[in-house]
């Protein structure tokens, strides 16, 4: 990762450990997409039920490391289909104080079986087949070169591990980030393009999975998923991925700015408002690939 994009998410950490706490029950739901889709049962069983070493790249300040280390409490939790299993899972950012303040809320938490690093997933500091599982959410699009950081999770994967990367499907149906773009263009100056970031890189699955194969990922799968929550229409929803994508800037705008930019996503996602209640569909894939 590039020194721009360092310093970007250096400038957001404050903003991520701000919402973190609040956005942790969403995050949980989610996430069970991805130890889904690495099967943590069938990769015990392969390895003789030997405790499980995941590394989770761009963790942020939690996710989904977090949803990983419960999964592998060695409790039997019936809804992710993880009946006893054990396991580490070495959380990485780029940015030490995101590492800072996932390591304080898993202390705060009780979550032990947790290990915390500051990493550039395209130059992973981890010797060859160290891992079996490796996950990534909403991270590996924000990289300088995307798919070197494919490779390196291949490289660091154990034979038979999986790997599992939660990316955004195209801006058209994820109507909430089309918004936000457009409103802080019109209104800031400031939308992806100009902030330097393409979180949408990976939207087209066939280009994507030609990625996964590249790196050399083989039985790859690939899922589309849609929720939509149920909202309070009088909740400012979109402020959370606002602040984390945008927060160094909105920082600098002025109480007046501010109050636009919430009026104007109001107008625009208004639509979407049922029973009083905003139901704003977010679009995800999760693809996931094997190391032979």
């Amino acid at each position: 990762m590039n020194t721009q994009h360092q310093t970007t998410w250096h400038n957001l950490s404050t903003d991520w450990i701000n919402w973190a706490d609040r956005l942790a029950p969403a995050a949980e739901k989610i996430n069970r997409h991805m130890i889904e889709a690495v099967d943590l049962n069938a990769l015990s069983i392969a390895r003789n039920g030997t405790p499980i070493d995941v590394l989770d790249l761009a963790s942020g300040v939690g996710e989904p490391a977090f949803s990983f280390a419960r999964a592998l409490s060695g409790d039997r939790d019936v809804s992710a289909n993880t009946p006893g299993i054990v396991g580490h899972v070495t959380a990485s950012d780029i940015v030490p104080e995101m590492c800072e303040g996932l390591a304080e809320r898993a202390e705060e938490e009780g979550i032990t079986n947790v290990s915390v690093i500051p990493a550039d997933m395209e130059k992973l500091p981890f010797d060859d087949q160290s891992f079996d599982v490796v996950s990534c959410r909403f991270g590996v699009m924000f990289c300088n070169d995307p798919d070197r950081a494919l490779s390196e999770s291949h490289r660091v994967l154990r034979s038979g591990g999986r790997a599992a990367f939660m990316v955004w499907a195209p801006l058209v149906d994820n109507p909430l980030f089309a918004a936000m773009d457009a409103v802080l263009g019109n209104i800031l100056g400031i939308g992806f393009d100009k902030a330097g970031l393409d979180p949408f890189c990976f939207g087209n699955l066939d280009q994507s999975i030609d990625r996964m194969e590249t790196a050399g990922f083989t039985g790859i799968a690939a899922t589309t998923h849609s929720p939509a929550g149920r909202i309070p229409e009088t909740a400012a929803f979109w402020k959370p991925q606002m602040d984390m994508l945008f927060g160094n800037v909105l920082r600098n705008a002025s109480d007046m700015a501010m109050g636009s930019i919430n009026a104007a996503m109001f107008e625009t996602l208004s639509p979407y408002i049922e029973d009083g209640h905003f139901q704003v569909p977010i679009c995800f894939h999760v693809l996931s690939g094997t190391r032979g």
